[in-house]
């Protein structure tokens, strides 16, 4: 080496180094602006907010909170008065105080011991001393966590209007106010949004191809790829798929096809209200609830009526929604009366004793009846009934299970076109 010269080989390192330490500090930036852009921002809309979350064959109850970058996961944290066994938790807390001797297990645990019996969780005589701990009891639940590859098995996100306080419903309604005639603000901030969805497409190829031609040759393949990868998920995780054919239906009334949660395709409608990658968001569904009772003669079963689902983080009572009547009674059959005694609608669909199932599919309205004959059912035989209630709510669905069918309304541009067109005769 020449005195004052310093090689290719140095120089070319570091440019490199200094490369990497540009697309590092590029990086970072990108990572901390997507914090919030990671967000699916359809889920954004539900955060800290209380839902009903349908996967499988399960339903809990609790306050969905959406972690940066999850992919489409969430987790649903119950609330404290519905965890499940308490009392392994509060063993937990005293266990870990015994062994570390550090204060802050100790005052939790007595923290969490005095909002246990305010919520009457726990006998109001209970004191920390009493609390065994168990290896054999079942642990404690405060919250579910629901995966990126669990989606599949998720059928919907719901807030019914009923469990809304009136607070909750106010504000809801100027959210439907400002959906159905929105502000030019808003109109502004979703088309940049949108647009940012584009344009951190681009940004990922140019910046990725940047990094190819500069470091080819500098850097081992392996490096390469890395950096590679580490770039596209900072990007790729910003904004959401611009979809031209949903964007045009935001606050407008659309019919959609869903597969429910035992299976079967229905069609419901709704406001649609965002959209993203993975889910749909709609206002105002009349949402049908499957539910199951049982009778024995006249008589309903204890238990009943229940849903199809089993619930959890929320111990979810209905009142009596149907009266079942003996109209006529022989050796081979019972005739029933089956009434609907509460306010709302319903829709009886079968009704089952053995191995026999009757299909009626009658919709009644309050005070309304419907009478069914059963061959082979007798009084002392056990028979049940799947019906559907309907209940008002906001509910997300994920894009695979459902697909928006069409518009429910005419656009009012489209209206007065729509009027005058006179009909073809071929």
């Amino acid at each position: 080496m020449a005195d004052g010269i310093i090689p290719e080989n140095v120089i070319s390192m570091l440019y490199t180094i200094f490369y990497l330490v540009i697309i590092g500090i590029i990086i970072s930036i990108i990572y901390g602006i997507s914090e919030w852009f990671s967000r699916d921002r359809v889920l954004k809309l539900f955060e800290r907010k209380k839902a009903f979350v349908f996967i499988d064959k399960d339903v809990y109850y609790g306050k969905i909170i959406v972690p940066p970058r999850s992919g489409g996961g969430f987790e649903i944290f119950f609330p404290s008065e519905n965890l499940e066994n308490p009392l392994t938790l509060l063993a937990f807390l005293v266990e870990n105080y015994h062994e570390t001797r550090e204060e802050k297990f100790l005052n939790q645990a007595k923290q969490v011991l005095e909002e246990f019996k305010n919520l009457g969780i726990v006998s109001k005589d209970l004191k920390l001393e009493d609390v065994k701990i168990d290896p054999w009891a079942s642990p404690s639940l405060v919250s579910r966590k629901i995966y990126p590859d669990e989606l599949g098995k998720l059928h919907a996100i719901m807030m019914f209007r009923d469990f809304l306080s009136k607070k909750e419903k106010v504000k809801r309604w100027q959210e439907l106010k400002g959906l159905y005639s929105p502000s030019v603000v808003k109109i502004l901030s979703r088309k940049i949004y949108n647009a940012l969805s584009y344009v951190k497409d681009k940004i990922a190829t140019s910046l990725t191809r940047t990094t190819t031609t500069f470091l080819g040759g500098v850097v081992t393949p392996e490096i390469q790829k890395s950096l590679e990868t580490v770039e596209k998920k900072a990007i790729g995780t910003i904004g959401s798929i611009y979809d031209a054919l949903l964007e045009n239906s935001i606050g407008r009334l659309v019919t959609v096809r869903v597969q429910d949660v035992e299976g079967e395709v229905k069609l419901y409608q709704g406001v649609l209200r965002e959209y993203s990658n993975q889910y749909l968001l709609l206002y105002d569904v009349d949402y049908r609830i499957q539910m199951i009772t049982k009778f024995k003669g006249e008589n309903e079963l204890d238990g009943y009526p229940r849903t199809y689902a089993k619930f959890h983080g929320f111990p979810l009572t209905f009142n009596k929604h149907i009266k079942s009547e003996i109209i006529e009674k022989t050796r081979e059959y019972l005739k029933i009366r089956l009434r609907n005694i509460s306010d709302s609608p319903l829709k009886i669909e079968k009704l089952k004793y053995g191995d026999k199932e009757i299909g009626v599919s009658k919709v009644l309205f309050p005070s309304e009846h419907v009478e069914v004959t059963a061959n082979g059912l007798t009084d002392s035989i056990e028979y049940q009934i799947e019906y559907e209630i309907s209940k008002e709510a906001d509910i997300i669905w994920p894009r695979k299970l459902t697909r928006v069918v069409g518009l429910g309304d005419y656009p009012p541009y489209l209206l007065s076109e729509i009027l005058t067109l006179r009909k073809i005769k071929i």
